[in-house]
């Protein structure tokens, strides 16, 4: 990420036009931000090419039966928290490295295939770092939101069908996940397919919420200054109604069901320091069936959904 970016009325603008609509057309995008077509496009490829933002492609891997996302959080010691997270920062398998205050001093999302390919990757990946002094690994469960956008947030779901991807439904999640707003005619002939049966695909694969495009960014380029972790322990009778309540909150940005202690792992943005104490004592005392909870403030982030950011102040 270019760190000297700075942006105005009009790039929020453009962003939240595509945070709605990720793949939506030039016109599209014009008539729901009110900026003209021209003007609109520039400053999204300027957005695109900064690395201010990015799309991102989400399998479903309660519809797939692929992928087992795996928090983990490291306190290493003292001098060596910038060298380690470079190391996670560095591989495939991890999608978010953040450094944080309160329960660790690293907090790790991973992407793994299966449960039982945890203990291996624990093995080869952090008990060999002769700086990690502990580790706690929470799995997420349920996600309820992820990136700002609400999921189905019922605690009791109906199990979907499952579906095997085929080769060409593969390449074609492949082909999006480089770029999730190529062409239908670029996507098409990447595939070697008509465009109205890449289109159908596509839009098949999206219809049965196989996978999903959503839009990534940079929070404190849109005022929010301030990101924490807060992890929840609420009772078991209560969780449809925190659900509810979080996932409608502008402050959300993820909330996942999670396992071990506390049942709620809860990224929040917030504008500052005192807009995070309003959420996690104002706000949250109006919620029944809350016990405890755990905020873990951001400090800095070194990879979000898969991409290093660049320009970091290492």
């Amino acid at each position: 990420m270019n760190e000297s970016f700075t942006m105005d009325d009009i790039d929020k603008a453009c962003i939240n036009a595509l945070l709605e609509n990720p793949r939506g057309s030039w016109r599209e995008l014009s008539l729901a931000s009110e900026i003209p077509e021209k003007k609109l496009s520039r400053r999204i490829l300027k957005l695109f090419d900064e690395q201010i933002i990015r799309t991102v492609i989400e399998l479903n891997p309660l519809v797939v039966n692929k992928g087992f996302t795996v928090h983990v959080w490291l306190s290493v010691k003292p001098g060596k928290v910038k060298e380690t997270a470079q190391f996670f920062s560095e591989r495939s398998e991890v999608r978010v490295v953040f450094l944080t205050t309160g329960l660790a001093d690293i907090f790790l999302e991973i992407g793994l295939e299966k449960a039982s390919d945890l203990y291996p990757w624990m093995q080869e990946c952090v008990t060999q770092l002769p700086d990690v002094k502990t580790v706690e690994t929470q799995v997420v469960l349920k996600p309820f939101t992820w990136a700002s956008k609400v999921k189905n947030t019922s605690m009791v779901s109906p199990i979907p069908a499952q579906h095997v991807l085929s080769s060409e439904e593969l390449k074609l999640i492949h082909v999006l996940a480089q770029d999730g707003r190529i062409s239908i005619k670029s996507l098409s002939e990447a595939m070697q397919m008509s465009e109205h049966k890449t289109q159908k695909m596509m839009n098949d694969l999206l219809a049965e919420e196989i996978f999903s495009i959503r839009l990534d960014f940079e929070p404190n380029l849109l005022g929010y200054d301030t990101e924490a972790i807060i992890l929840i322990k609420a009772r078991p009778e209560s969780v449809n109604e925190i659900v509810k309540t979080l996932s409608e909150l502008k402050n959300t940005r993820c909330l996942f069901g999670i396992s071990g202690e506390s049942q709620f792992f809860w990224h929040v943005l917030c504008n500052d320091l005192a807009d995070l104490w309003y959420l996690t004592t104002e706000k949250m005392s109006s919620l029944e069936g809350i016990q405890s909870c755990s905020t873990n403030m951001i400090t800095n982030a070194y990879k979000r959904a898969g991409y290093m950011r660049k320009g970091i102040n290492m």
